[in-house]
């Protein structure tokens, strides 16, 4: 059965989710995430979706919505007990700081920016080198300017090797796990710590005491579900900026000489 944002995002003409991540400029393989599990879009993905369909977040992300009369908590019964003149000076500073607030999430978007804009150049670095002077049609994709086809290249070679260092992280805390990582059996389980962040694995229908190594398989499972999903915010991240590089045109450093910034596309 459809959901509310699938119901939303046809009513309002998007037949596919393809069609409508293009829309609102969010890479298809999220916005598709986000169908199927609206609980947990972002919230400031959420507000754009909720925008450009001209309905409440509540809406988008499938919560049930709060009548008037059952919103009016501590904090706004505080507020109708105020006089004129104070809800106007209250309202002044929340005015206030709603702009800092801004200022401040301007300014982390600008960090992220940097950062991923600073991956991008890593990455790309790895890449050229990766290709070598040898390969014929790396060579013909750069002297041509095939851009789309260059980019397509990079992702994959990013996408790669962040699940090549996902596998090594893992390996290493599951290492770490085995050995001199924080080990305790607790009721019927066995408690772990990695990079900070402690896991309690239990056997949910235990016959026996469960033993290390089943609990090192469901701490691996566990992991890789997170650090994937880590790595696809970051290879989003990539994404948008090695596309706002490229629009910009910018120099994309490489082995072979020229710019990226010169390639038609």
């Amino acid at each position: 059965m459809p959901n509310s944002l699938q119901n939303l995002r046809k009513e309002a003409g998007y037949r596919t989710a393809k069609d409508f991540a293009e829309a609102v400029d969010i890479p298809a393989p999220t916005y598709t995430r986000y169908e199927q599990e609206p609980a947990k879009i972002p919230i400031e993905r959420a507000w754009i979706i909720a925008d450009f369909l001209g309905c409440t977040i509540d809406a988008v992300v499938g919560r049930t919505p709060i009548k008037p009369s059952e919103m009016r908590g501590p904090v706004q019964r505080v507020y109708d007990a105020l006089s004129d003149k104070n809800k106007g000076l209250l309202d002044e500073y929340l005015d206030y700081i709603q702009y800092k607030d801004g200022k401040e999430q301007a300014r982390d978007r600008a960090q992220d920016q940097r950062r991923y804009e600073e991956l991008v150049q890593q990455y790309s670095r790895q890449f050229y080198e990766s290709m070598g002077s040898g390969e014929a049609d790396f060579i013909d994709l750069v002297s041509l300017g095939d851009a789309d086809a260059l980019r397509a290249r990079f992702l994959e070679f990013v996408e790669t090797r962040l699940a090549d260092e996902r596998d090594r992280e893992i390996a290493d805390a599951l290492d770490m796990a085995e050995s001199v990582g924080r080990r305790n059996a607790r009721d019927n389980g066995w408690e772990f710590e990695v990079a900070g962040e402690r896991f309690l694995i239990r056997d949910t229908k235990p016959k026996e005491p469960l033993s290390i190594e089943l609990a090192c398989y469901k701490l691996s499972n566990m992991l890789s579900a997170q650090y994937e999903e880590r790595d696809r915010e970051v290879l989003e991240g990539i994404t948008s900026a090695y596309d706002g590089m490229r629009r910009r045109r910018n120099a994309f450093p490489h082995a072979l000489g020229g710019s990226f910034g010169n390639n038609r596309g």
